[in-house]
């Protein structure tokens, strides 16, 4: 594998000899351990380890003086493998490494492991587990959200069958959940997005097709866009269908806490003959003026127009977690 360090004040190349022995990764993410010491996670299906950032510049440029002072955590360099050179992480449940996401703490931030058999959120410091919990056959990467107010939650779709996914709303503390939805999806379908709102909740954006007879299996699987918000934990709001394949999908504010919109990347997937592309910004509003309203469950305090008035005057904040 080879490494590139590059400076962050220039752009400017500082590796000569970037080329190392270390195992192919299938991802990376930088972390910060409680003391804000910089660490570089890399992860494969079966293992999950660590370098400080300090030596990996010491391995890539072959330089033990560097242009800047970079803290190493004391506790993280006593479990260093000897042989290796590297700082384990260990996982304790089964199965292959799909997924790693950090996910904010009260003083630090901790990771959230998911396999193909469980999800496991490790403690951003001492690597203890903080709770896990089954989750096999997770479709997509977590996405972070609000379910509580200022209470961080995490979004996970599950196959639970043949184009039937859950759509489930974690929290973060304790792996608990709040709501869940089972529903019909493509595969390929993008993973959830979620917008901050004024509340201090958010707004849940997933990709599936609600159907209230589950065994009806004589109609092709749409591709439908839902908005979501605890406060009406008993309906969504279909926003849209789309019949394209969607290569890249998330949601976004382009105004301070007004102009919330969704961005849609169509076109062949990277396992596709290549093709064109489009590019296409929509505002939420625009949508949901048309949306239309399903019930959850037969508990309706508020009308179908009360429910998309709701949601068309929502207020949102450019506040991140």
């Amino acid at each position: 594998m080879q490494i590139f360090v590059h400076s962050g004040k220039n752009g400017d190349q500082l590796s000569h000899n970037a080329s190392r022995n270390l195992d192919i990764p299938t991802g990376y993410l930088m972390h910060a351990t409680k003391s804000q010491s910089p660490y570089i996670i890399f992860y494969n299906e079966n293992s999950i380890y660590g370098y400080s950032l300090n030596n990996l510049y010491s391995m890539t440029t072959g330089e033990q003086n560097k242009p800047v002072t970079l803290k190493q955590d004391h506790e993280w360099e006593k479990k260093i493998n000897i042989t290796t050179g590297r700082i384990p992480i260990p996982v304790s449940s089964p199965g292959q490494i799909r997924y790693i996401v950090k996910v904010p703490g009260y003083y630090y931030e901790h990771l959230l492991v998911v396999t193909s058999d469980f999800s496991e959120l490790l403690d951003g410091q001492s690597l203890r587990t903080l709770w896990s919990v089954n989750t096999s056959t997770v479709l997509s990467e977590p996405t972070l959200g609000y379910y509580k107010k200022d209470v961080l939650d995490i979004v996970m779709e599950v196959g639970i069958g043949v184009n039937r996914k859950k759509v489930m709303i974690l929290e973060s503390t304790s792996g608990s959940v709040h709501w869940e939805l089972e529903i019909n999806y493509r595969p390929g379908s993008p993973k959830p997005a979620t917008l901050r709102t004024g509340d201090h909740r958010s707004t849940f954006l997933f990709w599936g097709d609600y159907q209230m007879d589950t065994n009806s299996t004589d109609s092709p699987v749409k591709q439908n866009l839902y908005m979501f918000h605890p406060s009406r934990p008993n309906v969504i709001l279909e926003l849209k269908n789309n019949t394209e394949k969607i290569t890249a999908f998330d949601a976004v504010l382009f105004e301070r806490s007004r102009h919330a919109c969704y961005m849609l990347l169509n076109g062949p997937l990277a396992s596709d003959t290549p093709g064109p592309v489009s590019l296409t910004k929509r505002k939420l509003k625009e949508d949901i003026t048309n949306g239309k309203v399903i019930w959850l469950s037969n508990d309706n305090e508020y009308s179908e127009k009360d429910i998309r008035d709701f949601f068309f005057r929502m207020r949102y904040s450019s506040e991140i977690a």
